[in-house]
C-alpha cells in the first residue's frame, strides 16, 4: 500500500469531521475562535458558529468586529447573526454600524447599558423576524418599541429600570372587551408575546401585559439569588391568584445569557415554564404551589 493510500484510508470522512468541530465549537467560543485557524475548509464550517452569537462587550470588542467586518464580503454577516447583545461602553454610534452590518436575521437581541434608554437601539435593528428581547438598564427610561418590533416578539426580559411605558399603559386602558375589533387592533401589537420577564422594581408597572398579551403564557418576576423580599412578592402573587405568573431566583448577566443561547446553561424561560406547567408560583419558599 502507498503513503498516499493509507493516507487516504486513515482520513476521517469530512462529514464525520464537520460534525466533531461544529460540536466542538458550539460548545465553547474560545474553542470556536481557535478552530477557525485549523484550516480554511474548517474555517467554512466554524464561522457561522463563532459568528452566529455575537456579543459586543466593549469599545475595543467593537474595534475589534469593524476590523473583521471590513475583511468580509458585504453580505457576510447579516445571514449568519442570529443573537446580538450589546453592553453599556460600546457608543450609539458604534452600535448602529453594528446593527447595519449584522441585525438583518437576528433572533434575539440583548442589551446591557446603564446610563441610557435601552430602547434607543431599537429602531436601528434591521431584522423583521426578531423572537426574543432582553433590556437591563440602570437609567429612569421610558420605553419606546417600534410596533412592528414589538408585534414580532415572543419573549420579553424587561430589568432594573426604573422604566415607564406608555405604549403598554395606553392600550391597557383602551381595552374593554378583547371580543371587539377595536380592542383586537389595540393588542395587536403584543399577539406574538408568550413570556415576558421583570424585575421585582418593574412587576407592578408590567402588571397590565396580562391584560393586553392576550396568547402570553407566562408572567415571571426575577429576582437575584437569596433576594429578601422574595417571600412578599411571593405572597402577592399568590393573591393576584393568575397562574401564569411565577418568581424565579436568576442572575440575568451577559454570561448567563449567551450560555443560554448556546444551550450550554438552562435559561430563565425553561425554568419558568417548568415551574408554571407543575403548579408553582415560586421556585423557592415555604409556600410556593398553587392549591
Amino acid at each position: 500500500m502507498s503513503k498516499s493510500e493509507g493516507a487516504t484510508q486513515g482520513r476521517f470522512p469530512d462529514e464525520l469531521q464537520r460534525l466533531i468541530f461544529e460540536t466542538a465549537a458550539r460548545a465553547d467560543g474560545t474553542t470556536a475562535r481557535q478552530l477557525v485557524l485549523v484550516a480554511r475548509h474548517v474555517r467554512t464550517w466554524i464561522e457561522p458558529i463563532l459568528y452566529g452569537c455575537i456579543i459586543v462587550r466593549s469599545q475595543r470588542h467593537a474595534a475589534a468586529l469593524f476590523d473583521t467586518i471590513n475583511t468580509k464580503p458585504q453580505d457576510f454577516f447579516g445571514p449568519i447573526v442570529k443573537s446580538l447583545a450589546i453592553n453599556d461602553s460600546v457608543t450609539l454610534q458604534q452600535s448602529k454600524a453594528i446593527l447595519s452590518a449584522c441585525s438583518e436575521n437576528v433572533l434575539h437581541f440583548a442589551v446591557w447599558v446603564n446610563a441610557r434608554n435601552p430602547t434607543v437601539f431599537l429602531p436601528f435593528i434591521r431584522s423583521h423576524s426578531i423572537r426574543r428581547l432582553s433590556l437591563k438598564s440602570a437609567h429612569a427610561s421610558e420605553l419606546c418599541f417600534p410596533p412592528t418590533l414589538l408585534a414580532s416578539l415572543t419573549h420579553l426580559v424587561i430589568l432594573d429600570g426604573p422604566y415607564t411605558w406608555f405604549q403598554m399603559r395606553e392600550v391597557a386602558q383602551r381595552v374593554k372587551d378583547l371580543n371587539k375589533p377595536k380592542c383586537q387592533s389595540a393588542t395587536a401589537q403584543f399577539q406574538s408575546l408568550t413570556h415576558f420577564a421583570v424585575c421585582s422594581q418593574n412587576w407592578g408597572m408590567a402588571q397590565p401585559i396580562l391584560k393586553v398579551a392576550v396568547n402570553l403564557k407566562y408572567f415571571v418576576v426575577i429576582v437575584p439569588p437569596q433576594f429578601k423580599a422574595a417571600p412578599v412578592i411571593a405572597q402577592r402573587i399568590q393573591e393576584i391568584g393568575d397562574q401564569r405568573m411565577v418568581l424565579v431566583e436568576h442572575s440575568h448577566t451577559i454570561d448567563n445569557w449567551e450560555a443560554s443561547i448556546r444551550g450550554t446553561r438552562i435559561g430563565v424561560w425553561e425554568r419558568a415554564e417548568k415551574l408554571v406547567q407543575e403548579g408553582y408560583f415560586a421556585e423557592h419558599g415555604d409556600v410556593r404551589k398553587w392549591k
